[in-house]
């Protein structure tokens, strides 16, 4: 996993004092990893525009087109008349490199095979007015490539878009990866991220972070190594199923699929379940981790015996949310599943918060590092980027997709959560493993996106191989 910072001016700061490299100094790294991306991708000749701010990101824009002009025909358009010391030398200096300043907007945005968005960067905190709405409208209207420099313009530090943002095809961020970058609403802007380097490793400019990345070589995948082995050394799951019965299947079927020796569906009903899922209508000592919430009911939790659950290892999902019979069930043996609504819900029970979804949204970070700094449990609040907290550590899960918002995908999920506690994971761990074997069960899924179906994401979690 990486580190990601919710402000990187620290780091910048940083690397001035103990290396001695100047603000003007980073500043031309940054620039060198802009003109560097474009001379990849782009050949010579092209034309290149760049949007410029009166700030820093303006002038490190400034100062790419400096160093592009002649291999390509390079154009800049000044946002602002108020510019910072370096801002006002970088513009110099390229238009002393014969950098042209554009005196059409709409022209240069037409006609420019790439554009390199340095309107503002991740100090910006307020809300744009009509005039670089109306700018970055015009941007994201143009036909050519958008390169993003540091973060798309728009974006707070808190990952919020305040009023309108830049829709970039690229993101170049300096130095380190911003938290920002890895919002839910952030995903439709950010596009591919890149990280470049300022003249210092990443080792030595980065320090400790309590924000993380997940990367695809995080996934513990639980593949059997000894032989000599039977099914009990694998764990006993069990769904208590309610008034849904197709979660608590989805839920099993999952489990099993995902490594757990044997899995039970408690319930009274016949459940007409796969021949290789059993019922049971009690839980018995040998069942080491369990599942409820999932297509549980009112009545269900109304019913729910609290008693016999603890000790066990659980997974907390769905109707649980909005029962005040969850706080008897927290314990750091606990890993919760909620989607915003239900995450929304949980709050107020806990009496941390009162609050919607919108305001949850906007705040998923904090209110998910706020939460696991009370609770034990692991916290996995499901989003377009999941968040993973526990004891004030936030583990942000970038590969999911669209095609997974359907019913019964968070199921899916809780089994594979449930699979690991089960066969003997910490919950962190399983939650991480879980929610990365969620995601990249979708990596040969050849369909349309939305034509996923739970059962897909099942039969991609089997195929799964450690890369």
């Amino acid at each position: 996993m990486k580190n990601l910072y919710l402000d990187t001016r620290v780091l910048d700061e940083r690397a001035s004092e103990e290396f001695d490299l100047s603000e003007e100094l980073l500043m031309e790294n940054a620039a060198a990893a802009i003109a560097n991306f474009i001379r990849k991708k782009f050949k010579k000749g092209k034309r290149v525009l760049g949007i410029c701010g009166g700030g820093n990101n303006g002038a490190d824009v400034l100062c790419a087109l400096r160093m592009l002009e002649g291999e390509y025909e390079c154009e800049f358009i000044l946002a602002s008349k108020n510019l910072k010391p370096l801002a006002a030398k970088q513009l110099e200096r390229a238009k002393f490199a014969c950098v042209r300043e554009s005196k059409d907007i709409e022209n240069s945005l037409n006609s420019a095979k790439c554009v390199i968005d340095g309107l503002f960067g991740s100090g910006l905190n307020r809300n744009l007015d009509e005039k670089h709405i109306e700018l970055i409208s015009k941007i994201n209207a143009s036909p050519a490539y958008i390169i993003a420099c540091d973060m798309p313009s728009g974006l707070s530090s808190e990952g919020k878009v305040l009023g309108a943002c830049v829709k970039a095809d690229v993101t170049v961020t300096m130095g380190a990866r911003k938290l920002a970058l890895y919002s839910d609403v952030a995903k439709d802007y950010v596009g591919k991220i890149k990280l470049a380097t300022l003249g210092i490793s990443v080792q030595n400019y980065e320090c400790e972070s309590d924000y993380h990345l997940l990367e695809k070589c995080d996934l513990m995948l639980p593949n059997r190594k000894n032989q000599c082995v039977n099914k009990g050394d694998f764990g006993h799951a069990f769904i208590i199923s309610g008034e849904h019965i197709g979660a608590s299947k989805l839920c099993a079927k999952a489990a099993f699929a995902f490594g757990a020796g044997l899995v039970s569906v408690i319930g009274e009903q016949g459940l007409n379940l796969p021949t290789h899922i059993m019922q049971a209508s009690k839980i018995s000592e040998k069942m080491n981790a369990g599942a409820l919430g999932m297509g549980l009911g009112k009545k269900g939790v109304e019913e729910l015996e609290v008693q016999i659950l603890k000790g066990k290892k659980l997974v907390l999902d769905a109707d649980i949310f909005y029962s005040p019979k969850v706080l008897e069930l927290l314990s750091e043996n606990c890993v919760l599943t909620p989607h915003p609504k239900e995450f929304c819900s949980l709050l107020k029970i806990c009496k941390m918060a009162d609050i919607d979804v919108q305001t949850l949204q906007e705040n998923r970070y904090a209110y998910a590092r706020a939460w696991s700094e009370k609770f034990k449990a692991v916290l996995v609040l499901k989003g377009a980027n999941t968040i993973i907290a526990k004891d004030g550590q936030i583990y942000v899960m970038p590969y999911g997709k669209s095609a997974l918002a359907k019913g019964g995908s968070g199921d899916v999920l809780s089994g594979l959560v449930l699979a690991l506690l089960a066969q003997g994971y910490e919950p962190l761990n399983a939650a991480i493993s879980a929610t990365l074997a969620h995601a990249l069960s979708l990596r040969n899924f050849d369909k349309n996106s939305y034509a996923l179906e739970p059962t897909d994401i099942i039969k991609g979690v089997k195929c799964l191989r450690k890369r």
